[in-house]
């Protein structure tokens, strides 16, 4: 991709953040983590368990967490499979290290392997299954909820649901992941479902010309008219979404017609329009990598608005929640608001993401 991924402080707020570490989670997460290394033989069994345990904890928290202090309860099937797809690439040891040196400052960097052997990366994939299994066996996590990497079956007809930002973010990580034109086109689309609240028939149907840049403030917006719509609304590309078009505009060329195309196993692209089903298969194949489970596509756009039509009314409910609940922990006064944002620190995944959608 043509631009570094920004770690999550720089991303996102904190009301988006995938993980909450209140000190009730922490202990919970410690449970968890003690009783899934009891799962394991005295030695080195265990040693290598709880090194895995510490690699995908810094990979999540970006350094910030051990393995021992990370809320293990709270992660779910689109979590862990990301989690395993960041560290089987390439370079990724060296950058784990360099975490973990970041962690413990009593920690020496070590010269690692360009890339983790398929050995460890099935270590840290069965200490993930432990790990859901011990946090289901304690009651932290309940049974209808997703634990591990499964692979999801791909369902054309999924059952409509609505869709958590986590989610959302997990799907375009996937995208931003695949090295082909298909790539940044996916991930543009599925921004721009959520974000804009643009459904399967608005996506396919816009054309290069909805593009739209205002030289006055430097932005890039897509101009959309729904049916029966009085007036066109804009809607401003993020640094993510722009970066996503300018990758997907470079393999697709400026040609006037739809903007998002149908590929082919060649690489080539006819600038013509994609049809509903190609969007489902779309839909089918990054959830299936993330680790989502199936949804209809309409499910993104429909998501997309009730967390806009409710993010301010559930975010001050949400913080007096969590200094209610931790406060007493600490034996703090529960109005202190610095007391309450070192409470409820946030953790946001994947570390490497973009900024917000």
């Amino acid at each position: 991709m043509s631009a570094d991924i920004r770690p999550p402080s720089q991303a996102d707020s904190s009301e988006s953040a995938d993980f909450c570490l209140t000190p009730e989670e922490i202990t919970r997460g410690r449970q968890t983590f003690g009783a899934c290394l009891e799962t394991f033989k005295a030695g080195e069994p265990r040693r290598l368990a709880e090194e895995a345990l510490d690699i995908l904890a810094a990979v999540i928290s970006d350094g910030a967490c051990a393995g021992r202090n990370f809320p293990w309860q709270q992660m779910r099937g689109y979590h862990a499979a990301l989690t395993l797809s960041i560290v089987r690439e390439t370079g990724s040891p060296s950058r784990v290290e360099a975490l973990l040196c970041r962690h413990d400052d009593t920690r020496k960097f070590q010269q690692v392997a360009d890339r983790y052997s398929p050995k460890q990366v099935q270590r840290m994939n069965n200490c993930l299954k432990k790990i859901a299994e011990e946090s289901k066996r304690l009651g932290f996590t309940e049974e209808s909820e997703p634990e591990t990497a499964k692979p999801t079956a791909r369902s054309k007809s999924a059952q409509q649901r609505q869709i958590d930002e986590g989610e959302v973010r997990a799907l375009i990580a996937v995208s931003l992941m695949d090295t082909t034109c298909q790539g940044p086109r996916d991930a543009l689309m599925i921004g721009l479902a959520f974000a804009g609240g643009l459904r399967t028939v608005d996506l396919v149907n816009l054309n290069l010309d909805n593009m739209r840049f205002d030289a006055k403030s430097g932005r890039v917006s897509v101009k959309f008219k729904a049916p029966g719509a009085k007036r066109a609304r804009h809607i401003p590309l993020p640094n993510d979404q722009l970066i996503a078009l300018e990758d997907w505009l470079a393999a697709r060329g400026r040609k006037a017609g739809p903007l998002f195309c149908p590929t082919a196993r060649s690489a080539e692209i006819n600038v013509k329009r994609m049809t509903a089903a190609q969007m489902r298969e779309l839909c089918d194949l990054r959830s299936e990598q993330a680790g989502v489970t199936p949804f209809a596509p309409n499910d993104l756009a429909r998501s997309g608005l009730l967390g806009d039509d409710t993010s301010k009314r559930r975010r001050r409910p949400e913080r007096q929640a969590a200094s209610a609940s931790a406060s007493p922990l600490y034996g703090s006064d529960p109005d202190s608001e610095q007391e309450d944002e070192q409470i409820a620190a946030r953790i946001h995944f994947p570390y490497r993401a973009r900024p917000s959608l």
